[in-house]
């Protein structure tokens, strides 16, 4: 990307999931050129932003989040009104700190983005993000830690994270006390 090696996190027949080096500038095109056995593509060009926020979900558009203690937030494990819960989220854009492309980030002194977010469930603003950053010892991938308001009614909720230059998908948080 940009006559940059891209770090590879998936390759199949049919899908590659790589990083977009964080050492490219927002605001510029770069050409994507794919090398297999020696062969190049044709150059697709992309349009890159300051962020482009993706919160990883499931197919039904369940968010993949986790309850502190690693378990996965689900229908049959909802997410508790008070309860501190973990999301994933991709592009979320540069750090207050250097981390090289295709390098676990810190697990001290966390790479926070420039730009923080703001999470609403319902349409409402979450007040109480404990964290947005780098995940700890992965390889570009976001989490934020934040507390569902004790105020949070019961039900399936929809949770969406919003940047100064883009805003996530909308997933789906189930909730019940």
């Amino acid at each position: 990307i940009g006559g940059l090696i891209a770090p590879l996190n998936i390759v199949s027949s049919g899908q590659i999931n790589a990083q977009v080096p964080f050492e490219l500038s927002a605001g510029e095109q770069y050409q994507v050129i794919v090398n297999a056995n020696g062969a190049l593509s044709t150059p697709n060009p992309i349009q890159l932003s300051a962020n482009a926020p993706g919160i990883a979900g499931f197919a039904t558009g369940a968010i993949i989040a986790q309850h502190l203690d690693g378990t996965l937030v689900l229908d049959t494990a909802p997410a508790a009104p008070g309860e501190v819960i973990v999301f994933y989220v991709a592009g979320m854009g540069l750090t207050n700190q250097d981390v090289a492309s295709g390098t676990a980030s810190p697990s001290t002194n966390l790479a926070q983005p420039l730009d923080p977010p703001t999470v609403t469930l319902n349409n409402i603003p979450v007040t109480n993000i404990l964290f947005s950053g780098l995940t700890p010892t992965l390889v570009g991938l976001y989490q934020v830690d934040f507390q569902v308001p004790a105020t949070a009614p019961n039900g399936d909720l929809q949770l969406v994270l919003t940047q100064a230059t883009g805003q996530s998908n909308t997933t789906v948080l189930p909730v019940h006390n």
